[in-house]
């Protein structure tokens, strides 16, 4: 073989390895999953919302839309037993011995996993969620169907709304019990396995629903497609989770009822429960309240925006949100310095994605809407600025408030309960005058003027560190691409 196509070879052979590493990377890689199938589940706003509000009218619009809303606080129903679980399987695995508060100065782990511990914390976390099941249940056929009957009232297909609701309330209970396999998997380090699958299954629900409302349009329609999907992927998690790991799920055996073993999980669970009703609970319920008060064309143009907000900010967490499990680990081993990389660049690249997404959404998405010619308008440009600020402030101090509670020592409760109070007081007080803009302006007095620095004072001590010295590398240019886009926003341009 000449020289030259000696060379020729093997640039093509190093080019083909090189690909297949990097795409068992990728393949392997929680946070390219994780946003693969937030991308996945994005492509409701270019798809499914067109659809939507070319083929309803504004009463349909603003019922599914509230629909979701609904389903978004279901994660707050578990009152914080999610995240515990998902931290509490991960400290396990990474060897944790117990599930106390974990300090720089508490006893390393060994790194082997411990699957007694998890053996413990799967047979609770069964319990407790079948009895919340049966509670939540009970608590959305209520409080769900009271939201719901000034928007159904203002339909004129009032029959097919409730059977559409009470279809979506089936979806949504099952899904809510399906966190038992979710849990497990994610606090497992299973993300990108459970991403992938997932990824699939959000393209057929997403065909689905497109196909319905090409050919079959109706709110009872869509729903039933929906939420089938949602009965589905609890079968598939359950499936999943029986066979990781060589199938150790299935050796587990029913552990007996431990009080002191259920008080170690109870006591960081209702901290972030009522950290995540405070904060995450308060926005959707923004939406649910807003409906009661609203006229239909503004409900409708508010709970679109808040949908594609929150989808964005699902798909912006996912460089940070999908290494939780990896920095509990890390916290287990005390390998601080590993640890403050993964969060400084985890951190760094949600901040961005999140600027990118509102700037983009910001300038072109009113376009967007109008060239479908529909009655439903998107939020005016300011508005939808102040809305992307306080999302942004209230990321920073989530990202700080998850760091910190690698530590299992959860102080969400006390933050977030003072900014949600912050935020109805600002709120109530400014919403005759301000109207809607009341709701971010509210948003921004309760994180800015309290949790985002709480939570990163905290963060950052259990880390022993400067704020500058993290900071730097974390906030400079998310912050520059918001200073410039609120100046071009201010100016009117």
């Amino acid at each position: 073989m000449l020289p030259g196509k000696v060379k020729s070879f093997y640039t093509k052979l190093f080019i083909k390895l090189n690909i297949r590493v990097l795409f068992k990377r990728a393949w392997n890689s929680p946070t390219i999953m994780t946003w693969m199938s937030y991308f996945t589940k994005s492509a409701n706003l270019l798809l499914i919302l067109p659809l939507i509000l070319k083929r309803f009218a504004l009463p349909e619009v603003a019922i599914w839309y509230l629909f979701a809303a609904i389903l978004s606080m279901s994660s707050l129903a578990d009152f914080g037993f999610r995240n515990t679980f998902i931290r509490l399987f991960a400290l396990a695995f990474g060897g944790a011995r117990d599930i106390g508060v974990f300090t720089k100065d508490s006893e390393k782990s060994d790194g082997t996993v411990n699957w007694h511990l998890i053996e413990r914390l799967y047979s609770s976390m069964g319990r407790i969620y079948i009895y919340s099941t049966l509670a939540f249940f009970g608590l959305l056929l209520a409080l769900g169907s009271y939201s719901l009957v000034k928007p159904i009232s203002e339909s004129a297909h009032q029959a097919q709304a409730w059977a559409a609701w009470l279809i979506i309330l089936v979806g949504i209970v099952a899904d809510f019990y399906g966190k038992v396999f979710t849990n497990y998997l994610e606090g497992m380090y299973q993300i990108a396995l459970v991403r992938r699958i997932e990824t699939l299954f959000k393209i057929g629900s997403i065909g689905s629903s497109f196909l319905v409302l090409l050919f079959a349009p109706s709110l009872l329609n869509l729903t039933i497609a929906h939420s089938s999907w949602m009965v589905i992927n609890v079968f598939r998690n359950r499936f999943l989770a029986r066979h990781i790991y060589d199938g150790k799920l299935k050796l587990f055996k029913p552990q007996p009822f431990e009080k002191n073993f259920f008080k170690k999980i109870w006591q960081p669970a209702w901290r972030s429960g009522i950290s995540g009703l405070m904060s995450n609970g308060l926005t959707n319920l923004t939406g649910i309240i807003y409906a009661q008060l609203g006229n239909t064309a503004s409900v409708a143009s508010y709970m679109i925006a808040l949908r594609v907000i929150t989808e964005i900010r699902n798909v912006s967490n996912a460089p940070f949100y999908s290494k939780i499990p990896l920095m509990a680990k890390l916290r287990a081993e005390g390998n601080y310095d590993r640890l403050i990389q993964v969060a400084q660049r985890g951190m760094k690249m949600t901040h961005i994605v999140f600027t990118t997404g509102v700037l983009f959404v910001g300038l072109f998405f009113g376009y967007f809407i109008s060239l479908l010619k529909t009655d439903t308008q998107f939020v005016e440009p300011k508005l939808w600025l102040l809305m992307s600020v306080a999302f942004y402030v209230q990321r920073y101090g989530a990202m700080h408030m998850q760091l910190y509670n690698t530590t299992n020592h959860i102080i969400g409760h006390i933050a977030d309960t003072i900014a949600g109070g912050l935020f109805i007081i600002t709120s109530l007080l400014l919403v005759k005058q301000l109207q809607l803009f009341a709701i971010p302006v509210g948003m921004l007095v309760g994180y800015l003027g309290f949790y985002a620095w709480f939570a990163a004072y905290f963060s950052l001590k259990s880390l022993n560190i400067s704020l500058i010295k993290f900071e730097y590398k974390v906030s400079v240019i998310p912050a520059v691409l918001f200073l410039l886009y609120s100046v071009v926003r201010l100016i009117g341009v």
